[in-house]
């Protein structure tokens, strides 16, 4: 019973956690009404879902591969989260690659992921080029990610990187979190430049 009860403890932690997190983003990126926003790695749909409730009209794709063994989320899980929240009618749900997303250029104006991009090893530049991509002139991206892993490392050259793939105003904004236990994550910011 003990047991039971702190895993339960944990589990309600843990999503009052993360919906903290989620209300800082929406909070940095300041959707407007009828913005059209892209959750890479949706996962359960967290940030598609709070994005569409951020706003009047605000409508919201999440996309993900909901691979096994791969946090426990589905399609299934999303759409009914996005149910339990009361946004079904603003949120769409589909199964796709970050590195080949099936939208037009200059489609969407947010492009969020919360910790997907770090655990993308094969082409990972690719992925940032097709959240770009995709993002209207002016539009923002906002990315929640870890400072370092397997290949990964938020610093200058990533900066760099970003704004040779087209975005301008990039930062780093630090962001301490709390589950499973204390540490400092930051938010990679930045808006698409507008063509000439």
């Amino acid at each position: 019973y003990f047991i039971l009860g702190a895993v339960r403890w944990r589990a309600g932690r843990f999503l009052e956690e993360r919906l903290r997190i989620r209300e800082e983003l929406v909070k940095l990126v300041q959707p407007e009404r009828g913005d059209k926003v892209l959750d890479v790695g949706t996962g359960g749909g967290l940030l598609a879902i709070g994005f569409a409730k951020a706003a009047e009209d605000v409508r919201a794709v999440g996309i993900d591969l909901w691979v096994p063994g791969g946090g426990g989320t589905s399609l299934k899980t999303a759409k009914r989260n996005a149910e339990i929240e009361g946004v079904a009618d603003r949120v769409e749900f589909r199964k796709a690659d970050a590195r080949s997303l099936p939208y037009p250029d200059d489609c969407f104006d947010v492009v969020v992921a919360g910790f997907v991009l770090h655990m993308i090893y094969k082409n990972r530049d690719r992925a940032f080029e097709e959240m770009i991509r995709v993002l209207k002139p002016g539009g923002k991206l906002a990315a929640i990610e870890p400072p370092k892993g397997f290949g990964w490392k938020i610093n200058e050259d990533l900066k760099k990187k970003l704004e040779g793939f087209g975005l301008r105003n990039v930062e780093f904004i630090p962001m301490k979190i709390n589950y499973p236990k204390e540490r400092n994550v930051y938010v990679i910011y930045g808006e698409k430049r507008t063509k000439k």
